[in-house]
């Protein structure tokens, strides 16, 4: 179609009649680059339109014509042809593949058959589908509060819009420290002052446009160097300050620090650094004297160019106790000695700091007579008595270990407290029991003698199984104890009655339940005969066979009391 043809149509247009409606909506039209597009008008029900023109704005030549309807001729401008296709009952127009040339104003006049003037403008935006969204940053090393931060996110498409997360978080400018800046196909985060928490992330960022497509850019992270800082060491075993360890024993310090990157760890001792020792731990076996003092690590960041040391641990080597032993007499002691017994505690190595006693397992008795000398290390027993025999434990002390040792006391006392028990009187052909009894150590030897004759018997216990009338007499233990080379005797007095002498009034069991049995039966034999004379009324006395006891107790009829 030619220009004059689109001159006469459009001097239609401008003298139709009726008033000009909008047939277009507000805003932009959006369509992805290569795809289709459709203008939509305003007329929602079918017309009969007379002329319908869409044309496209143009600095150099105002309207372009793109595509006419008059009557029932479509007329397409020529590089339209094939790609613009006109409702000829609503005046919708569609177009594509869209071109980045397509992008423009775009004006509609309509004309329907009632004289009826529809006008509108719109504008197409042609846009690219975002990809590539990447995200940079400057400088490539950061510091610690010393450092301003640059992130810079860019992408392919048109007409973007950008947005920043920090984890899970929106990223948001605060005016202060931290600023973002927009343009047409990137974004800018500056952080100024940055700390090590804030670039950690993961830091994303969004592009998106009018199609409704967003794309993300890969997480991104960056490293903030810090420190060292929280620079610390433990010891293992642990030591208090100015502690001490035992000579010969191992000991394992380590060190921490906050850093980024990690930082280099390097040893002193009383503050020369030891050669070749570097790293976390620093091991120290079969400790000498000479290896306590004071022990620190330092800690250096080859980026931040600090260098930290950590509070110093310090010790001092002390010789473990060893060889504890107590000495005292070689053998048993005599109780009453005068001179009295001391027992010392000592160590074949080590430093001796305290000393402590128990005897038999219990604190050492209040007895006036217990005495310890020599910062406690030895024990006096003065004067020497029978209750300090018994198991003597001391218990030496350092700073770094404690040992036990142990002696057993012996002491030689008695015979004392000599007593024969038993029973002083006993019958004929009873078992006699008698008992030596006393206290003595080592046991004494024991002697009897009968009316100073000696026995056999050598033990405590003399024992007879029947004893005779010759039995009677006087016993005598005799008691020696070899060590204390004393003796000590004890007598007793024996008495062997006849059979029931001993049981009560002189008589035996067996009599006295004869005398109960007969005195039971006369009583039952004169009740008896005292009813049998009341219900008879005769005598019965005249019976030389009825005891004069029971006679008496009834009256007696035809005989006188007196033949009774």
């Amino acid at each position: 179609m030619d220009l004059l043809r689109f001159e006469t149509i459009l001097l239609l247009l401008s003298v139709g009649g009726g008033l000009a409606q909008d047939a277009l909506p507000h805003g932009p039209l959006y369509v992805e680059l290569g795809q289709n597009v459709t203008f939509k008008t305003t007329v929602d029900l079918e017309k009969s339109f007379i002329t319908i023109v869409w044309s496209k704005h143009s600095d150099e030549e105002g309207l372009e014509p793109i595509i006419s309807l008059a009557g029932t001729t479509v007329n397409v401008v020529e590089g339209y042809a094939g790609r613009v296709w006109l409702n000829r009952t609503n005046g919708r127009l569609k177009m594509g593949p869209t071109t980045a040339a397509d992008h423009g104003e775009y004006s509609v006049s309509m004309v329907d058959d009632k004289a009826v003037t529809q006008t509108g403008e719109r504008e197409l935006r042609v846009l690219v589908a975002v990809s590539s969204v990447l995200i940079a940053s400057s400088p490539l090393e950061a510091l610690e509060t010393n450092s301003t931060v640059v992130l810079n996110c860019s992408a392919l498409g048109s007409f973007l819009a950008f947005s920043w997360t920090n984890g899970t978080t929106p990223l948001l400018g605060d005016g202060k420290r931290t600023s973002i800046y927009n343009g047409e196909q990137w974004s800018s985060v500056t952080i100024r002052e940055v700390n090590r928490w804030e670039l950690r992330g993961p830091i994303g960022c969004s592009a998106t446009n009018k199609l409704e497509k967003t794309v993300n850019s890969a997480p991104f992270n960056k490293s903030v160097h810090y420190g060292p800082e929280a620079v610390k060491m433990t010891s293992l075993p642990a030591v208090a300050a100015g502690g001490f360890v035992g000579r010969g024993s191992n000991m394992t310090l380590s060190c921490s620090a906050a850093s980024a990157p990690p930082a280099a760890l390097s040893w002193f001792h009383n503050g020369k650094a030891l050669p070749g020792k570097t790293g976390p731990t620093l091991v120290l076996s079969d400790l000498g004297l000479t290896q306590g003092g004071k022990y620190h690590c330092s800690a250096h960041n080859a980026k931040t160019l600090r260098t930290v040391d950590a509070p110093a641990i310090s010790f001092s080597v002390m010789e473990a106790i060893s060889g504890a032993q107590v000495t005292g007499p070689e053998a048993g002691q005599l109780a009453g000695v005068a001179g009295g017994v001391n027992l010392t505690c000592g160590a074949a190595a080590g430093e001796v700091a305290q000393w402590a006693w128990l005897k038999d397992g219990a604190a050492l008795p209040k007895d006036g007579r217990t005495t310890l000398l020599a910062n406690g290390s030895m024990l006096r027993l003065l004067p020497l008595a029978k209750e300090h025999r018994g198991v003597y434990t001391c218990t030496l002390k350092n700073a770094v270990n404690s040992v036990n040792a142990a002696y057993t006391l012996v002491v030689f006392y008695g015979p004392d407290s000599l007593t024969i028990r038993g029973e002083s009187a006993v019958e004929v052909n009873d078992e006699l029991t008698l008992t030596c009894a006393l206290d003595s150590d080592p046991p004494a030897a024991i002697k009897w003698r009968f009316n100073n004759t000696a026995r056999a018997e050598t033990t405590k216990v003399l024992t007879i199984a029947k004893v005779a009338y010759r039995d009677t007499g006087l016993y005598t233990c005799q008691a020696y104890n070899a060590k204390t080379q004393r003796n000590a005797t004890s007598t007793f007095t024996l008495s062997v009655k006849e059979e029931g002498a001993l049981d009560p009034e002189g008589l035996t069991g067996g009599a006295i339940a004869g005398i109960v049995i007969g005195v039971l039966a006369a009583v039952l034999l004169a009740v008896g005969a005292f009813i049998y004379c009341k219900r008879k009324q005769t005598s019965f006395c005249a019976v030389d066979v009825v005891p004069t006891a029971v006679c008496q107790s009834v009256p007696c009829v035809g005989r006188s009391p007196a033949s009774c």
